[in-house]
C-alpha cells in the first residue's frame, strides 16, 4: 500500500494559507465552539491579540502593515473538534504553504504527499550532494545539468513553486523552498546535515520507489572506471544503502575503509564485475558521463573476452595517432581503445616517461598532448 501524509502529518511550525472564505469558516467554527476569541485563545494557550491576527490574516505596528500567518499547529491542536467535512475543505482550500521564518511558499500544494520514485529521488539526492540547514535556503549541488534539472521536475510534486540556481565556487547550486525541505525531514524522521540514516520508509517502499532512491545516490555519490563503487563519509548510512542495493538482488562487495578526495575518512563498497551487466539493466545511471562510462567498462569487458591480446607497440602508435590529431582526455582514449582506465595508464605512462607526450589536469580528466 502507497503510504500518504496530509497536511496534519506536516510540522507544526510551518505556515498554512487558505482561501478567504474557507480561513473564515475555520475561525468562526472555532469562535463559535468556544464562545469566543477569548476563550479560543486559552485553549490555544496564546494571547487573545494573537489568535485576532491571524483571523484577520495581518498586524500593525507603527502604521506598518505585517502579514500574519497560521501556523499548522492551530490547525492540528484543533483538528479533534473538526467535522470530517471542514477538515476536508481545509486541506483542499490551501492557496499557500512556507516555513514560518525563511524561505518562498509554495502555492497549490499538491496534497496528500504520496510515496512515489520522484520523492525518493528528491531525499537520495538531499542525503548526498543536497544541503538543508535549519535557519538557511536548502540547496541541490551537482556539476550535471541533467541530474539539477531532472530535481526541479520532481520537486513539483508538492506543488507549484520557484526554484533559483547559484554557482558560489565551481558547483551550481539549485536552491528551493526551505519548507519541502522541513516537510520531508519531519514525515521521514530524517536529517539532511550530518545525515547518519535512511528514512525506514524506503524499505517498506516498492521496487520502483528503491530503484530510483539508489540510482539517485549512485549518480551523486557512486563512481565508475576501474570498477563500480559508491562511498561516503557515515559508515551507517554506506550500510543501510548497502542493504537497499542487495534487496534489489544486486549482490555487493564488503564495506571498506578509505580517504576521499578531500582527504577525509570515507567507507565505500563496490559492485562485484559479475553483478555489473545486472546493475545497468535494473539501476544504471541518470547521470550522462556516468551511464557512458558504464556502457564502456561493459564494452571493455566484452572485447576482452571475444578478443586477443593487442599488442604494446599498436596501442602505442595507436595513442600517438590519436593525439596527433587533437588533445584527449584519458576517458576519451580508453573510449577509442577500448582499454580500461589502468590499461590505457599503462601506456600513457610509458609514453610520458619516454618524453614523448604530456598531460594537464587531475586522475582522469588529464588531457593529453604530444610534446
Amino acid at each position: 500500500m502507497v503510504k500518504s501524509w496530509n497536511i496534519w502529518d506536516f510540522p507544526d511550525k510551518i505556515n498554512i494559507i487558505l482561501k478567504n472564505e474557507i480561513h473564515e469558516e475555520f475561525f468562526n467554527y472555532m469562535f463559535q465552539k468556544f464562545g469566543g476569541k477569548r476563550p479560543y485563545a486559552r485553549f490555544l494557550g496564546i494571547y487573545q491579540n494573537h489568535v485576532k491576527n491571524m483571523h484577520k490574516g495581518y498586524s500593525k505596528n507603527k502604521e506598518k502593515i505585517y502579514n500574519f500567518y497560521t501556523p499548522n499547529w492551530v490547525f492540528k491542536k484543533s483538528l479533534h473538534l473538526l467535522n470530517n467535512n471542514l477538515k476536508r475543505k481545509i486541506e483542499n482550500n490551501i492557496i499557500a504553504i512556507k516555513c514560518m521564518s525563511t524561505g518562498n511558499k509554495v502555492f497549490n500544494p499538491k496534497l496528500p504527499i504520496k510515496e512515489s520514485p520522484a520523492l525518493y529521488r528528491i531525499v537520495a539526492h538531499l542525503l548526498g550532494d543536497g544541503f538543508a540547514g535549519k535557519r538557511k535556503v536548502p540547496y541541490y549541488a551537482n556539476t550535471c545539468k541533467e541530474l539539477r534539472e531532472q530535481f526541479k521536475t520532481d520537486l513539483k510534486i508538492f506543488g507549484d513553486l520557484e526554484s533559483y540556481e547559484r554557482t558560489p565556487n565551481t558547483t551550481p547550486c539549485l536552491h528551493f523552498p526551505k519548507v519541502i525541505s522541513d516537510i520531508l525531514k519531519h514525515i521521514l524522521d530524517i536529517e539532511f546535515t550530518r545525515p547518519n540514516k535512511l528514512p525506514q520508509n524506503i524499505f517498506n517502499a516498492s521496487k520502483e520507489c528503491k530503484k530510483e532512491f539508489v540510482k539517485a545516490f549512485f549518480d551523486d555519490e557512486g563512481t565508475i572506471s576501474t570498477n563500480l563503487a559508491i562511498g561516503m563519509n557515515n559508515l551507517n548510512l554506506m550500510g543501510e544503502i548497502k542493504t537497499l542495493v542487495e534487496s534489489l538482488d544486486i549482490q555487493t562487495n564488503k564495506i571498506s575503509k578509505g580517504k576521499s578526495s578531500s582527504g577525509g575518512i570515507c567507507y565505500y563498497f563496490s559492485i562485484p564485475k559479475k553483478e555489473i551487466l545486472k546493475f545497468k539493466d535494473n539501476l544504471g545511471f541518470d547521470h550522462p558521463i556516468k551511464l557512458e562510462r558504464l556502457k564502456l567498462w561493459l564494452k571493455i569487458k566484452e572485447r576482452n573476452q571475444t578478443q586477443r591480446t593487442r599488442p604494446l607497440e599498436w596501442s602505442r602508435c595507436e595513442i600517438l595517432r590519436l593525439l596527433k590529431e587533437k588533445p584527449m582526455t584519458t576517458f576519451d582514449l580508453s573510449k577509442e581503445l577500448l582499454l580500461t582506465i589502468n590499461g590505457i595508464y599503462l601506456h600513457l605512462n610509458f609514453l610520458k616517461n619516454s618524453e614523448m607526450i604530456t598531460c594537464k589536469g587531475f586522475k582522469n580528466k588529464k588531457i593529453w598532448y604530444l610534446v
